[in-house]
């Protein structure tokens, strides 16, 4: 899987990629014109390898979780937390790739992660990664009008009232995104990120 053009990758990794013409910078830039390109393109690397492996889907996802977290903004109560919650539903797929958050944190907070959680548990998360084996129609249904981002490689996620879906786009990960379901929420997402998406879900 290759990395998708726009998004900085957490630290704990090695340089993996690197493509002609391509600042390589923290974060997401402003690229001449206005265009949003990416800057730093870096790979994910799992606690206590030595040496750089190709990239499996499971660090890309991870990264985009991560990323996820920094354009997003959650209701005041939210944002008055002391932590952030990543969790994920049994059968996530996404192994020791989640061990790369450790220690990271957003706007000087850490992201704590929470696995195989399910039912009403899932209220207490600020984000959720379903796994694309759960019923995800049946568990953004119950979510729905909280302030928890629900992200998904289920196919049309977005079209089953999910937040975020991930999607393949050209040999790489990309990201659709449901606008009305995210602002029901009362969640504000950054317009440099919905640049980014391949597909905006608003109907109002």
């Amino acid at each position: 899987m290759m990395l998708m053009r726009g998004f900085a990758y957490p630290a704990k990794l090695k340089l993996t990629f690197c493509r002609k013409q391509t600042q390589l910078k923290t974060g997401i830039v402003n690229a001449i014109s206005g265009r949003l390109i990416l800057g730093l393109l870096i790979a994910l690397a799992i606690a206590g390898q030595a040496q750089a492996e190709p990239v499996s889907d499971a660090v890309v996802k991870t990264a985009f979780l991560y990323n996820f977290f920094k354009f997003i903004d959650w209701p005041e109560t939210i944002a008055q937390q002391s932590y952030y919650s990543l969790c994920t539903t049994n059968n996530d797929q996404l192994g020791d790739s989640l061990l790369v958050l450790e220690n990271k944190t957003i706007r000087g907070k850490p992201i704590v992660t929470h696995r195989g959680i399910k039912d009403n548990d899932l209220k207490k998360c600020n984000m959720i990664f379903i796994g694309s084996s759960e019923n995800a129609e049946a568990i953004v249904r119950d979510l729905e009008g909280l302030p928890v981002v629900t992200v998904s490689d289920t196919l049309n996620f977005i079209d089953q009232g999910g937040m975020i879906g991930l999607i393949p786009s050209d040999d790489r990960l990309g990201f659709e995104v449901n606008l009305d379901v995210i602002n029901a929420g009362g969640i504000h997402i950054g317009a440099q990120l919905l640049k980014l998406a391949k597909r905006v879900n608003k109907l109002k």
